[in-house]
């Protein structure tokens, strides 16, 4: 059985293909890390919106459980710039690709569940509105907290690409944060979900500014 679509169709190899052109970058990503690279780790899911001659249009990160915003923009902008063979009926179509990244030593992270963090969440996310709307819809937050109760790296993942500014905003005041459910010795790992509804509270008060 045959479907007519109107989206175009890719072909999986190449895809892996094209994208293995590009490992080099995309592994160097990691980099970006910095210090986190010694407890951040995970899969990081990215939707590709490719035209129909097979150029990027736009690259977002879907799903993260890596918890890394330098690292996930990187590879965003790497996705950008990769031009893959057009798809099939020269149509616009979309795709999931996973890339996945392991730390450098191995430290032990500590899982802990987003309603341990709900109290801190709820008194400090107010301070996000300022920020502006960073999506259409839902942003799905993954912190690691160091011992000191500080925010060592942030990640964000949604369904709907992400405003980059207000994203960069959103991770540098939740660094600055210090939260509860810090661990002696360990490095604890939790997440929270950031609703588009924030960006009314302060609309007038916007502190960030766009740069294109």
């Amino acid at each position: 059985m045959s479907l007519s679509s109107e989206v175009g169709v890719v072909d999986s190899a190449d895809v892996e293909a094209t994208i293995q052109d590009h490992f080099d970058e995309v592994r160097g990503c990691y980099a970006r890390a910095g210090k986190a690279q010694k407890y951040a780790e995970g899969k990081v899911l990215l939707r590709f919106l490719i035209a129909g001659d097979g150029a990027a249009q736009d690259v977002w990160v879907l799903e993260s459980s890596l918890g890394n915003y330098d690292v996930e923009r990187c590879l965003v902008e790497v996705g950008r710039r990769i031009h893959f063979n057009a798809p099939a009926g020269n149509k616009a179509t979309t795709f999931e690709y996973p890339v996945e990244f392991r730390s450098s030593t191995g430290v032990a992270v500590l899982d802990i569940d987003h309603t341990k963090a709900e109290h801190d969440v709820a008194t400090l996310m107010p301070q996000l509105a300022a920020c502006g709307r960073i999506a259409d819809e839902d942003v799905n937050a993954i912190v690691y907290i160091e011992p000191n109760g500080l925010p060592g790296s942030v990640g964000l993942a949604g369904a709907a690409a992400l405003d980059e500014d207000a994203g960069d905003c959103v991770v540098q005041t939740i660094r600055g944060w210090r939260l509860s459910i810090a661990r002696p010795g360990l490095v604890v790992r939790t997440n929270f979900t950031i609703p588009p509804t924030l960006a009314t509270a302060e609309a007038s008060h916007h502190l960030h500014h766009r740069h294109h």
